[in-house]
């Protein structure tokens, strides 16, 4: 049996070897790229972006669309329960934060919203559009969409996040009949597949840095190929978002993408407990300071000694020095002044051991009609939290998001609400009630 294991350790090893070696080989036939080259290349891909966004407030059925879009952003918000892939929330988030009813850009939001409605010149729409200052793959994405309603199939991650949240849409019109102009659309599809060369170059030709980077942190509980993955993912994002005016190169402005992907799968993956990853970033900083302080002096450096090196308080430094390497016992309480354990709050349990949906649904509604008696945010942060609505639990993250409170204040008034149904003798009645009968 051993035998087997290792002959099986050993075809992976040599599996992998293989990959990385035609990885290596398809990244030596892209060198790296010259400062004149870069300009050219980018300067084309926002070519192409300003083409888009031109065609864009142009023609009659991309304006239809652009109309209910820009409505939107100030009536609809991101709900993340409006979305069965959570991954398109996110993407939305990013893409337009700043445009929606609270964000930085929503004045400007509201002024192509009016030009549309007043089927302003077309000089003055491009200025409108210009001065959202889009970003790439957000105008890309709203080009796939309308693309896509005129029946061209092309894929999108963007323009999918777009299609999901359209259907909760507050303010919605009636889609003319007409489609796009033939002459359009072949404008449209051009530059899309001159903005992703233009992309695509820029990333095969910087491959070799995302090797580079990736090298590093090998050794940390994550599989190389996984790292060059996510750093490549990075890698695309910062081809996306590059704007050579700036006057860097693209190397110095993907680095950080690069890294920032990297480090990001590291501490999801590379790990039992997940941290966030500025905390990771933190406690990695104590720990160096602590061997390097101990190289210098020879003796272990102090709480204090090792706060004062980094600039944090003493408090902040011996709660981070506590998290690496965490064992916690579920039955451990969950809060400082209270019976419940880390074990009650996992999924599973008694709910799940019964053989009967009826019983379980009976105790559900049981459990809606007591909460009745929380207050409304106390009662939705229950809900959420414990998907005893119509979607998956919700964390206090998202529900934070979904309320525009901090996570922090989730937390209270999740804890309040628990306090409060604990002590309902009629939901323990009923819970005494479901277990005898599911014995």
């Amino acid at each position: 049996m051993l035998i087997e294991e290792e002959a099986v350790e050993s075809l992976a090893v040599e599996t992998e070897d293989k990959d990385l070696e035609r990885l290596f080989a398809e990244a030596r036939r892209y060198p790296l790229l010259t400062s004149q080259q870069e300009k050219s290349i980018d300067g084309s891909k926002w070519q192409a972006v300003t083409g888009l966004q031109k065609l864009l407030v142009r023609d009659k059925v991309a304006r239809h669309y652009l109309r209910a879009w820009s409505s939107n952003t100030a009536l609809t918000p991101l709900d993340i329960a409006y979305f069965t892939n959570r991954e398109h929330h996110f993407i939305l988030r990013r893409e337009l934060s700043n445009y929606m009813a609270d964000g930085k850009q929503a004045d400007r939001m509201e002024a192509l919203h009016s030009a549309l409605q007043k089927n302003r010149t077309p000089r003055t729409l491009d200025q409108r559009m210009a001065d959202l200052d889009l970003p790439a793959s957000l105008t890309v994405g709203i080009a796939v969409v309308v693309l896509r309603l005129d029946g061209v199939k092309l894929q999108d991650s963007v323009a999918d996040a777009l299609e999901q949240w359209s259907t909760f849409w507050t303010h919605t019109e009636k889609r003319p009949k007409t489609p796009l102009e033939a002459s359009v659309r072949e404008e449209l599809i051009a530059h899309m597949e001159s903005y992703s060369d233009a992309r695509d170059t820029l990333t095969m030709h910087n491959l070799r840095l995302v090797y580079s980077i990736a090298g590093r942190y090998r050794g940390k509980g994550v599989n190389y190929l996984d790292l060059i993955q996510e750093g490549t993912l990075g890698l695309i994002r910062a081809a996306e978002k590059y704007d050579h005016s700036k006057g860097f190169r693209f190397s110095t402005y993907c680095f950080n993408w690069i890294t920032q992907a990297i480090r990001r799968h590291v501490g999801d993956t590379g790990g039992l407990i997940r941290y966030p990853t500025h905390v990771q970033e933190q406690v990695n900083k104590l720990y160096r300071l602590r061997v390097t302080e101990k190289q210098r002096t020879g003796e272990e450096p102090g709480d204090a000694a090792l706060a004062e090196a980094a600039g944090l308080t003493l408090e902040k430094t011996r709660d981070l020095l506590q998290l690496r390497n965490l064992g916690v016992s579920l039955d451990a309480p969950q809060f400082d002044d209270d019976d419940g354990t880390l074990l009650d709050t996992m999924s599973g349990g008694p709910f799940d051991a019964s053989e009967s949906e009826a019983e379980t649904e009976s105790l559900h509604d049981r459990l809606l009609l007591e909460m009745e008696e929380l207050d409304k945010a106390e009662r939705e942060v229950v809900i959420a939290r414990w998907g005893l609505h119509d979607g998956p639990p919700l964390s206090r993250a998202e529900i934070a998001d979904r309320m525009s409170v901090s996570r922090e204040w989730v937390r209270q008034l999740e804890r309040a609400a628990l306090t409060k149904l604990s002590g309902n003798e009629r939901i323990r009645s009923a819970f005494a009630d479901y277990m005898e009968a599911s014995d």
